[in-house]
């Protein structure tokens, strides 16, 4: 099968940069919870549900179709890739059991498991790797942008795929087992709409728990599946418990009727639970980062003047809004990539410290005096529902009425946020999170002309030239001059504002084992709870 060119328009996911799992007893009574992880030397314990405290309902259970960072959570649970990562971003077999790569890195052979079954009993074979990849390019879905590299898609066997591309592409592995990349049943797909497609309600997949139930608003419950082809599942259930509300989510936590709280517990929480002898938190690095992006479609917007962007820059103190909005569990943002991949980071080409005096005579320059009442202009700030983004906002809202500039601050749910500042430009400056890995070319997706997740609506000829050459060479060392280019030239134009480096802070009770980010940490991707398993409860 032949693929034609796409434009980029990658919509990889505007991923949680700070992942918080705080598990406590659920209506149980866990026969020793005094200790640390200890499932390398337990045997895992079968039955039991796992209940999790989730922060929103998915937009749908079709795992390719768009940005739902709702979905991700709880997508690799049901779905698998034909590769996939773990924690560390390392690319790990899924539904490929092993590939080989030939051509002088242009073609990829993916040897399949065989036995797998979709959970309606059909076999899974190449034929719905084929139909998937394809149709994610064709109908413009979450990861075209990064497989519009494919050339051909070729099926000799029923289990096996090769994939032959355009042009040798360091990232395309790494993105293949990122986003948006799930396999999903020809067999109830093809010849459809995909958008509209009974199945994105009542999901089949190949993964290690069905789908039972959806009630919109109150849980998601899945069970396991018998006929897995992989290790596990060990618990009978998962209930994904929908409470949008972070602090009603933590009294669900601390009152026992949750033990994995997904909602983004205040971080002020975590030196407690740090304290609790019965609670593991394992705080890791990660290439997430939270930044502000400014409005540049709108010609006559303030933002569109380099000036008013580089006084933004002087005014916001992005070491308070590391130490607040991230309460300690993270850094401030110096640079214009994440330096977690550290042979791409550009440590020269950094933001100035804060200067209000600097920043208040640029906008002067710029044509923005401060009137009788002290403000030069007003701005819209949306930003989407959390704690972290909510106090990153107010503290910005504070930086920018010192220099004159009136903020006003909209909290959106993830939805109405995409609507407003992704298809509408109705704002001015706004913030966003995300994972900057597996690879730089991640770039793409947020300055890239075209991209979907580029929010301020840069283009650049020149970067665009620049991460293409980033993209073809296989030595990180070559790679890494076109990506140090691309920031310098992002430092001299602010597209966006880097604003803090985010931690990923996982806390759970000890008797809780199997977790992607701990015990099964390099066997399975995150939030994937096929090898969780609960030790010593009453069942």
């Amino acid at each position: 099968m032949r693929l034609g060119r796409n434009r980029y328009s990658l919509v990889i996911a505007l991923t949680l940069a700070l992942m918080i799992m705080i598990s406590l007893a659920g209506c149980r009574t866990p026969e020793d919870s005094s200790g640390g992880p200890t499932g390398g030397e337990l045997t895992p314990q079968e039955g039991g549900t796992l209940v999790v405290a989730y922060w929103s309902d998915p937009i749908s259970f079709n795992p390719d179709m768009k940005v739902d960072d709702a979905g991700y959570g709880i997508y690799p649970n049901i779905f698998n890739q034909l590769v996939t990562s773990d924690a560390d971003f390392n690319v790990i077999p899924d539904l490929a059991k092993d590939w080989e790569v030939t051509n002088e890195g242009m073609t990829y052979t993916f040897f399949l498991r065989e036995g797998v079954t979709w959970h309606d009993g059909e076999p899974f074979t190449s034929a719905d790797v084929m139909w998937t990849l394809a149709t994610i390019i064709e109908e413009g879905g979450s990861a075209s942008d990064s497989l519009s590299i494919i050339d051909t898609i070729d099926t000799p066997d029923e289990h096996t795929v090769v994939i032959t591309l355009k042009a040798a592409n360091a990232p395309f592995m790494s993105f293949l087992a990122y986003y948006g990349t799930y396999i999903m049943p020809k067999h109830i797909y093809e010849g459809t709409d995909w958008a509209e497609n009974p199945a994105n309600q009542d999901p089949v997949g190949t993964g290690a728990f069905k789908f039972v139930e959806w009630v919109k608003g109150d849980h998601i419950t899945l069970e396991a599946n018998e006929d897995y082809w992989g290790e596990g599942p060990y618990v009978d259930r998962v209930v994904y418990k929908i409470i949008p509300d972070a602090s009603t989510a933590l009294q669900s936590f601390l009152g026992g009727e949750v033990d994995i709280n997904k909602n983004r517990a205040p971080l002020a929480q975590i030196p407690a639970l740090q304290n609790n002898s019965s609670v593991t938190v394992n705080v890791t690095s990660t290439p997430a980062r939270y930044y502000a992006a400014f409005n540049l479609a709108d010609k006559d917007r303030p933002m569109a003047d380099l000036k008013v962007r580089k006084a933004i820059a002087l005014a916001v103190d992005r070491h308070r809004i590391a130490e607040r909005g991230l309460q300690g569990f993270g850094s401030a943002a110096e640079g214009f990539y994440t330096p977690a991949i550290t042979w791409a980071y550009n440590n020269e080409s950094v933001l100035p410290d804060q200067d209000l005096e600097a920043a208040k005579s640029l906008l002067d320059e710029a044509g923005y005096p401060a009137q009788k009442d002290g403000i030069r202009f007003s701005i819209v700030l949306p930003y989407m529902t959390g704690q972290s983004y909510g106090d990153m906002a107010a503290l910005i809202k504070d930086d920018l009425v010192a220099i004159g500039i009136d903020v006003e601050l909209q909290e959106l749910e993830i939805s109405a946020w995409m609507s407003t500042v992704l298809s509408n430009k109705d704002f001015d400056l706004t913030l966003l999170n995300g994972t900057q890995g597996p690879d730089p070319d991640n770039l793409r997706l947020r300055i890239g002309t075209g991209a979907y997740v580029n929010a301020s609506s840069y283009s650049n000829d020149e970067v665009d030239q620049l991460l293409e050459q980033g993209a073809i060479l296989p030595d990180p060392a070559d790679r890494a001059t076109y990506y140090k280019q691309v920031q310098e030239i992002m430092a001299e134009e602010l597209p966006i504002l880097p604003l803090a480096e985010a931690m990923s802070v996982y806390v759970y009770k000890s008797y809780v084992h199997g977790t992607p980010d701990n015990e099964a940490r390099g066997q399975v991707p995150d939030n994937n709870y096929s090898l969780v398993w609960l030790e010593g409860l009453d069942k």
